[in-house]
């Protein structure tokens, strides 16, 4: 039998910053992961200078290529925005390395990691909850959910299965040396590739190459990046030491669960609250500041869940909930609507690719992108919303 105050069950970005802050805080924590680490985890890989930020770690041990140019598409129009900055707009890496790094620092921090170790079973009593798992009993104070969109303890303490998820399927593709330079310093973004957008990311050895769709279920998803790879050209090249092409579905969370995101003493965060930028699809940013705040608010109330529970939404309400709501927003428009997303990009486009770039850096939030660009931007979507294209 395992006893602590806290146990974090899920060892990705929300769980490993969830762990560090109590850690940090005195508090008895357990980290818990189903897999052996370091394990594979499907993911674009683009940490933005925004959640590394956030992380306030180095991370240059496992950053595969920092980019300081990024290029977005726009088929329909047939646009293209390049952004370029003095910090890396975005960070290559693979989450199984990442994430080792994350748990180390939580590890070290004095948080006890049990892996592989799947929790199966979820019960409270009294003012404490067990955890029934493949390593025996865990007793703890207060459980933070971290284990992703399809983790077993939302469901197992009772929360519906209610967030919006999206499909995304990715490639990681081997390919020749030429094709690798072609890509190496400017990830790209193309929107009008199905609906939602297609990314190319070059990593160390091969590109991550993938697709998302706005609506739910996987249809046609394969057929379309199957198109998208032959129009970039990207074709997977024979290697010896594996194979050349490995395909990966998902599915990314842009909209929170309803209600609170405490159950009595179980408290969600990350994915497995449904905390992704609806916009964007980024998920660690939010994962990672949605774990610091969780270990934050539970160090200063584990007698208490009913603040827990206020704390924990008074933080999310300052930072994360508002640029949910207009991240979900302006996805609407741009996803939704070709014809405005047409005809803001021609009219704004660069720049709008520029307010994007401030986002990712951190530098600006949604709610706060000045401009009368994005100002009338947002009319348009809330026009939208409530009417029908002429």
């Amino acid at each position: 039998m395992t006893a602590c105050d806290v146990a974090v069950v899920g060892a990705g970005p929300a769980g490993s910053a969830a762990a560090l802050a109590l850690a940090q805080r005195g508090v008895n924590v357990a980290l818990l992961e189903r897999a052996a680490l370091p394990r594979h985890k499907t993911c674009g890989g683009g940490v933005v200078y925004r959640a590394a930020q956030i992380a306030g770690l180095d991370l240059s041990s496992v950053i595969e290529r920092p980019c300081r140019r990024a290029a977005l598409h726009l088929h329909d129009i047939d646009g293209h925005f390049v952004v370029r900055r003095e910090q890396p707009l975005i960070q290559m890496a693979m989450r199984d390395r990442l994430d080792a790094l994350l748990v180390a620092r939580a590890v070290g921090a004095g948080a006890r990691l049990l892996a592989p170790c799947r929790v199966r079973e979820l019960a409270v009593s009294g003012a404490r909850v067990r955890l029934g798992t493949d390593q025996g009993a865990v007793w703890a104070d207060f459980v933070v959910a971290a284990d992703g969109a399809t983790g077993d303890i939302p469901r197992l303490a009772g929360w519906r299965d209610d967030h919006h998820a999206i499909p995304a399927l990715e490639y990681e593709v081997a390919v020749d040396d030429a094709t690798l330079r072609r890509f190496a310093d400017e990830p790209r973004f193309d929107v009008g590739i199905g609906r939602g957008y297609a990314w190319v990311f070059p990593k160390a050895t091969h590109l991550s190459v993938g697709i998302l769709s706005t609506r739910r279920g996987t249809r046609d998803l394969q057929d379309t990046l199957a198109r998208y790879l032959a129009l970039m050209g990207i074709t997977a090249a024979a290697s010896g030491a594996g194979p050349a092409e490995r395909r990966h579905g998902y599915v990314i969370p842009v909209r929170r669960r309803a209600g609170p995101l405490v159950r009595g003493r179980v408290l969600a965060a990350g994915d497995a609250a449904g905390l992704a930028d609806p916009l964007t699809a980024e998920g660690i940013s939010f994962a990672l500041r949605s774990g610091q705040l969780a270990g934050q608010v539970l160090a200063a109330g584990l007698a208490d869940p009913a603040r827990v529970r206020v704390a924990y939404h008074r933080e999310l309400g300052r930072e994360i909930f508002p640029e949910l709501r207009i991240g979900r927003l302006f996805a609407t428009l741009l996803y939704d609507y070709p014809w405005i997303r047409a005809w803001v990009f021609r009219t704004w486009g660069q720049g709008l690719t520029e307010a994007l770039a401030d986002v990712f850096l951190g530098e600006q939030a949604y709610r706060h992108t000045p401009g009368r660009a994005l100002r009338q931007l947002e009319r348009r979507a809330r026009h939208a919303l409530t009417s029908v294209r002429p």
